[in-house]
Protein backbone atom coordinates (compact mmCIF):
# COMPACT_ATOMS: atom_id res chain seq x y z
CA UNK A 1 0.00 0.00 0.00
CA UNK A 2 2.76 2.15 1.09
CA UNK A 3 4.89 1.72 -2.13
CA UNK A 4 1.72 1.81 -4.43
CA UNK A 5 1.23 5.75 -3.08
CA UNK A 6 4.92 6.33 -3.52
CA UNK A 7 4.63 5.29 -6.90
CA UNK A 8 1.68 7.33 -7.81
CA UNK A 9 2.78 10.55 -5.72
CA UNK A 10 6.28 9.87 -7.99
CA UNK A 11 4.96 9.80 -11.42
CA UNK A 12 2.42 12.98 -10.28
CA UNK A 13 6.10 14.54 -9.73
CA UNK A 14 7.37 13.46 -12.96
CA UNK A 15 4.35 14.61 -14.82
CA UNK A 16 4.08 18.14 -13.22
CA UNK A 17 8.00 18.61 -14.08
CA UNK A 18 7.67 17.17 -17.62
CA UNK A 19 4.56 19.92 -17.98
CA UNK A 20 6.37 22.43 -17.00
CA UNK A 21 9.66 21.78 -18.83
CA UNK A 22 7.16 21.56 -22.17
CA UNK A 23 5.54 24.55 -21.33
CA UNK A 24 8.69 26.35 -21.09
CA UNK A 25 10.01 24.97 -24.11
CA UNK A 26 6.66 25.82 -26.38
CA UNK A 27 4.17 27.48 -25.03
CA UNK A 28 1.94 28.40 -27.99
CA UNK A 29 1.86 24.55 -28.48
CA UNK A 30 0.17 23.96 -24.88
CA UNK A 31 -1.99 26.73 -24.67
CA UNK A 32 -3.32 25.87 -28.35
CA UNK A 33 -3.82 22.16 -26.76
CA UNK A 34 -5.40 23.32 -23.48
CA UNK A 35 -8.10 25.38 -26.15
CA UNK A 36 -9.18 22.24 -28.11
CA UNK A 37 -9.30 20.28 -25.22
CA UNK A 38 -11.47 22.62 -23.62
CA UNK A 39 -13.78 23.16 -27.01
CA UNK A 40 -13.89 19.57 -27.17
CA UNK A 41 -15.45 19.26 -23.92
CA UNK A 42 -17.46 21.67 -24.14
CA UNK A 43 -19.13 20.19 -27.22
CA UNK A 44 -19.63 16.62 -25.20
CA UNK A 45 -21.17 18.62 -22.45
CA UNK A 46 -24.07 20.33 -24.80
CA UNK A 47 -24.51 17.24 -26.93
CA UNK A 48 -24.98 15.14 -23.72
CA UNK A 49 -27.78 17.99 -22.51
CA UNK A 50 -29.48 17.74 -25.36
CA UNK A 51 -29.70 14.01 -25.76
CA UNK A 52 -31.10 13.77 -21.81
CA UNK A 53 -33.21 16.65 -22.89
CA UNK A 54 -34.77 14.35 -25.76
CA UNK A 55 -34.35 11.34 -23.29
CA UNK A 56 -36.76 13.39 -20.34
CA UNK A 57 -39.18 14.82 -22.60
CA UNK A 58 -42.80 14.15 -22.53
CA UNK A 59 -44.28 12.39 -25.71
CA UNK A 60 -46.09 13.82 -27.80
CA UNK A 61 -49.49 13.25 -27.69
CA UNK A 62 -49.97 11.91 -31.60
CA UNK A 63 -47.79 9.21 -30.50
CA UNK A 64 -49.08 8.22 -27.28
CA UNK A 65 -52.36 8.00 -28.90
CA UNK A 66 -51.32 5.86 -31.47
Amino acid sequence: MLKSLGIIIGGIFIGAVGMELVHRKCPDALDKLCEKSSSFATGIKEGFKKGYENATRPARASKAGA
